[in-house]
């Protein structure tokens, strides 16, 4: 059914590209619709259509878009770009306004509050991205990349604030690659039984709860580490002679 295009509510655009799914949604005064496809490589190629196709179904014109959320990381190096530049660019067609979520605090939103929670995706090499929360939902710190006896004292310090003094809810691809040393650390945590990537659809419900969207920063990246590519040592060119 066509949207309302009358209702003075703000029209949101969310998407999400930063880790393993690629998914868009639309909101006004309650989610309009979303897709998420679980993929670890062709976001680029997915996120534009999945847009075209969504505003279609929806019987909503992109031009009556009225605000853009998009997670900034951290995540991988090419997803963190493809939803920025994506967003960016329509933001600067539109004339309106884009804002940054970290992908951490969306994956954390899926999780319920019963608990104090670790987000932790397994970034390889003993390198996990992660954010903790306290129960109410408040981020306990900033996004950081910790390596597992690092994650164990995070969790030490917020199971200290639960009501037993000794439990976490966790959650992310780091999830099962933690429990040992968080057995080790005496650390008695729930794993929980959400997706391990974000969700446009809790983003375009976070932003449309956010009522500061005026004078926004510059929409960047939230990256934790540099990229795995590096470029080639001059001093190891093939000299022609």
């Amino acid at each position: 059914m066509p949207a309302n295009t009358s209702d003075p509510s703000p029209l949101i655009l969310a998407c999400d590209t930063t880790q393993g799914a690629c998914s868009v949604a639309l909101w006004r005064d309650g989610l309009l619709a979303s897709q998420l496809h679980p993929m670890q490589k062709g976001h680029a190629e997915a996120l534009m259509l999945m847009i075209e196709t969504l505003c279609d179904d929806s019987g909503i014109e992109m031009g009556a878009l009225d605000r853009l959320a998009v997670t900034h990381g951290p995540g991988t190096f090419t997803g963190v770009r493809v939803g920025l530049s994506a967003m960016r660019g329509l933001a600067l067609a539109l004339a309106i306004p884009v804002k940054t979520y970290g992908t951490l605090a969306v994956m954390a939103q899926a999780c319920g509050d019963a608990l104090p929670l670790i987000v932790a995706v397994d970034a390889k090499r003993d390198t996990f991205f992660t954010q903790g929360f306290m129960a109410d939902g408040t981020a306990h710190g900033d996004p950081q990349a910790l390596s597992a006896a690092a994650v164990s004292a995070l969790a030490v310090t917020l199971a200290a604030t639960s009501e037993t003094k000794d439990a976490i809810a966790l959650c992310g691809t780091g999830a099962p690659l933690l429990a040992d040393a968080l057995n080790a650390a005496g650390v008695r945590f729930s794993p929980v039984d959400a997706p391990p990537y974000p969700d446009a659809a809790m983003l375009a419900a976070m932003a449309a709860q956010d009522a500061d969207w005026d004078n926004l920063p510059a929409a960047e990246p939230l990256y934790l580490r540099p990229p795995d590519a590096t470029l080639p040592d001059p001093s190891k060119r093939i000299k022609w002679r």
